[in-house]
């Protein structure tokens, strides 16, 4: 895996190089270039996609028909109080580094693209209420159908998983076939999830090189201070994360090492739900969270308090922009700028672009949101910064369940103890 990132980042960085200052690279080669990487690196992201929305619904089911009610109401609130938790610190630290490197936003200013205009003035354009109540599906297939409605996936789970729970109860005969299909698809669908992780090698170098050719490392140096800002909070959170890990004595030592390769994984494919599988693999057959929590917490990460896409990023533009328009710094704004991201920072899925949706919401929660183009420039290295956030997110959504697992008692610390597995 660092052998995978490594290379990327050298093939990415040479190619952009060598072909930078060639006009028939610039105009040609390097969207064929592109194309083929993108054939390797986005092929591989789109088969651990496809198993994203059958496991969520999967794990999520599992856990409600499983799980005694009382630990299930408990574990509710353990895990909403841990993601919007770490979101709220997050967002504090995301303020933190914008005064650290005295960002501005005016010198951010650009044009945003005409796809992205067109999503963000629809999501300006609904109240809070309204955005939550579009995360409630109106047709099942269709929520089935979109990475990007995994909310409402969860929500229609849940439906079931409840539905079921009671008939297990009043109608056992009735229900059993159903719920022994269920655990028969869910060792399906991992299974399929083994065969396709033997490729994430060859998806990583792909993913990792082409971020550097389609963007140019031109987009990159043009924009280092706020580059080097939000991966200053990056890994800011990981520091905080571990010391939460000494805390409740779990060694963050190896808690990074047996997260690595989710990490890395997460880090190339700026995908939290396409990430999923693997997070959950690595809980429970490398750190020894139990099933239940891990199925619980991640799952819901995938949606709910992302500390990157949903916490950091957003915090940032939220000061950015009401620093460009001329509002008052002071402690007020900051704590509202903290509340309303995490308010928002509910529901948002865990795909490709999320941080945009999160960004926009908070912003019109700021009353801000008719301002978004003055630092349309940050949305142009979105891809280089949706890195950092994504493996943040991913690096929350499991401490998370490691902290909800061990205040539940369920840990097992013997086998989180235990060396890697050798693949």
């Amino acid at each position: 895996m660092i052998f995978s990132l490594i290379l990327g980042l050298v093939l990415g960085v040479i190619i952009d190089l060598v072909g930078g200052s060639n006009k028939t690279y610039l105009e040609f080669g390097r969207v064929e270039i592109a194309s083929w990487f993108d054939f390797i690196g986005v092929g591989f992201l789109k088969l651990i996609q496809l198993l994203a929305i059958p496991v969520v619904f999967l794990s999520i089911i599992k856990v409600v028909i499983e799980v005694q009610a009382d630990r299930l109401k408990a574990l509710t609130g353990k895990t909403f109080f841990m993601l919007l938790g770490t979101t709220a610190i997050s967002a504090a630290i995301g303020i933190l580094v914008v005064k650290l490197y005295n960002l501005n936003g005016a010198s951010f200013t650009g044009e945003l693209a005409s796809k992205k205009v067109e999503r963000i003035a629809e999501i300006s354009s609904q109240s809070f209420p309204e955005f939550f109540l579009n995360l409630v599906p109106s047709n099942i297939f269709a929520s089935m159908a979109d990475n990007g409605s995994i909310v409402s996936v969860v929500i229609v789970a849940a439906l079931f998983a409840v539905a079921i729970r009671y008939l297990k109860v009043h109608m056992p005969n009735e229900v059993s076939p159903l719920v022994n299909l269920i655990d028969s698809l869910k060792i399906t669908v991992h299974s399929v999830l083994s065969l396709v992780i033997e490729f994430m090698p060859y998806g990583i170098v792909a993913l990792v090189s082409n971020t550097i050719i389609a963007n140019g490392l031109s987009s990159v140096t043009g924009l280092l201070g706020f580059i080097a800002a939000i991966y200053t909070a990056v890994i800011i959170m990981l520091l905080i994360y571990a010391i939460i890990l000494l805390a409740i004595r779990v060694n963050p030592i190896t808690f990074y090492k047996k997260a690595f390769t989710t990490l890395v994984f997460a880090f190339s494919s700026r995908s939290s739900a396409g990430t999923l599988p693997y997070t959950l693999n690595t809980l429970e057959n490398d750190m020894g969270v139990s099933s239940e929590t891990s199925n619980f917490v991640a799952t819901l990460a995938t949606s709910i308090g992302m500390n990157g896409c949903a916490g950091v990023f957003p915090a940032m533009l939220g000061v950015l922009v009401a620093s460009s328009v001329g509002t008052e710094m002071s402690f007020a704004f900051y704590m509202s700028v903290v509340l309303v991201v995490t308010i928002g920072s509910i529901g948002i899925a865990g795909v490709p672009g999320t941080a945009t949706v999160a960004a926009t919401v908070t912003l019109n929660g700021l009353g801000y949101g008719h301002t978004i183009g003055n630092i349309g420039a940050i949305f142009g290295i979105d891809p280089i910064v949706d890195m950092g956030r994504t493996m943040l997110n991913v690096a929350g959504s499991m401490l998370s369940a490691v902290v909800v697992d061990k205040w539940d008692g369920t840990f097992d610390q013997e086998k989180f103890d235990q060396a890697i597995k050798s693949e």
